[in-house]
């Protein structure tokens, strides 16, 4: 039998046939490229986080696959008839977060440690001398709620003493009164503890007084330099002798400024004076003469401070004569020139001793400046 030439429309059949079949292997192609560069992107990423619950899935099916693969998969090389095996896909090892956060750890206390070593040379060195350590305002106000506290309890306990013993404190302040023959009053129920109460307080702050200065004194020796602090001690010494000869001296002159005040009763009436008003008095009159008294420790800081000097003081005396009896008057209830000389004298010799004392501040400073340059 004779096979029969096709025709030109099969030619064409077959040609169509052949074209739709490439372009069908062409798309197949096209499909698995794409298909497997999406899972190349996917490999990559999860290997670039190695931390998500992703990357721990692919790493372990890679790992099974190419265990599979390495274990059926052979390739038959064309020079020799030797079977050659693939090597396995290493599966992407997941860090240890325990490592991580030691070495986070180890960060945390390097900068801690730098951060220290810069805060160290950062302080003045003055100032690490004088003991003024680097303090934040929180801190300052800790450190001053407790000097506080320890003045507060100190004054409380001894208010609480001088309650015990007001019988005898309450006798002590009456006294210039009544050497004169005469009795307070009180004239309401509460009066008599209300007098026990201030006479323990006053007792309480003048007996405390000292441990008050002491711990205002520890509050703000650090920011005092080193060669100041001998200064501040004297000063603060002097000051504190100098109010309690004020009060000592109040008290001496209280029973003459008592009788002037009396004799100017008229004969037709009877003097039927407060207790508590007549305690109120007595404390306003020696806390007034125990600040007066305070004038050459303020002659002092206005020296060292360069506000004063001994030639302006001495240039000033006529003047600062007529303020201090005027002062005096001032201070005493009386025209009695008596009592007025004994709070006057004492304040002028204290100005005479405030202008030597500047004196003696400006020939050390003025040596010191010598040395300074020398």
């Amino acid at each position: 039998m004779q096979k029969k030439k096709p025709s030109g429309a099969d030619k064409t059949a077959q040609k169509k046939r052949s074209v739709k079949a490439a372009a069908d292997q062409s798309s197949r192609k096209s499909v698995k490229t794409t298909k497997t560069s999406a899972q190349k992107k996917r490999s990559a990423k999860t290997s670039a986080d190695p931390y998500s619950r992703k990357s721990g899935k692919t790493a372990k099916t890679s790992a099974r696959k190419s265990g599979k693969a390495a274990k059926t998969r052979t390739v038959k090389s064309s020079n020799s008839g030797k079977q050659v095996a693939r090597r396995p896909v290493t599966a992407v090892k997941k860090p240890s977060r325990r490592k991580d956060s030691s070495a986070a750890l180890k960060k945390l206390d390097s900068t801690a440690v730098a951060s220290t070593e810069r805060e160290e040379t950062a302080i003045d060195p003055e100032a690490r001398q004088r003991g003024d350590i680097p303090m934040s305002l929180v801190s300052h106000l800790d450190e001053f709620r407790s000097r506080f506290l320890v003045s507060l309890l100190t004054v409380f306990l001894l208010m609480l003493v001088g309650f015990i013993f007001s019988d005898y404190l309450l006798a002590v302040i009456n006294k210039p009164y009544l050497a004169t023959g005469l009795k307070l009053n009180i004239f309401n129920l509460i009066d008599g503890f209300l007098l026990r109460l201030k006479a323990a307080m006053l007792a309480g702050v003048l007996l405390g007084f000292p441990v008050i200065v002491y711990e205002i004194w520890k509050y703000i020796s650090p920011a005092i330099t080193v060669g100041d602090r001998m200064f501040a001690r004297l000063a603060v010494v002097a000051a504190l002798l100098l109010f309690y000869l004020g009060l000592s001296l109040t008290y001496i002159t209280l029973p003459f400024a008592i009788k002037a005040l009396l004799s100017f009763t008229p004969d037709d009436m009877t003097n039927m004076i407060n207790a508590a008003q007549y305690l109120n008095f007595v404390m306003l009159f020696c806390l007034a003469i125990g600040a007066v008294f305070e004038l050459p420790i303020v002659i002092m800081i206005l020296t060292k401070i360069g506000i004063v000097t001994p030639s302006f003081l001495i240039s000033k005396r006529k003047y600062a004569i007529v303020l201090i009896w005027i002062l005096a008057a001032v201070i005493t209830p009386t025209v009695d020139p008596l009592t007025q000389s004994l709070v006057a004298l004492p304040l002028m010799l204290l100005y005479e001793i405030s202008i030597v004392i500047s004196k003696i501040m400006v020939k050390r400073k003025k040596r010191r400046e010598l040395s300074e340059k020398s």
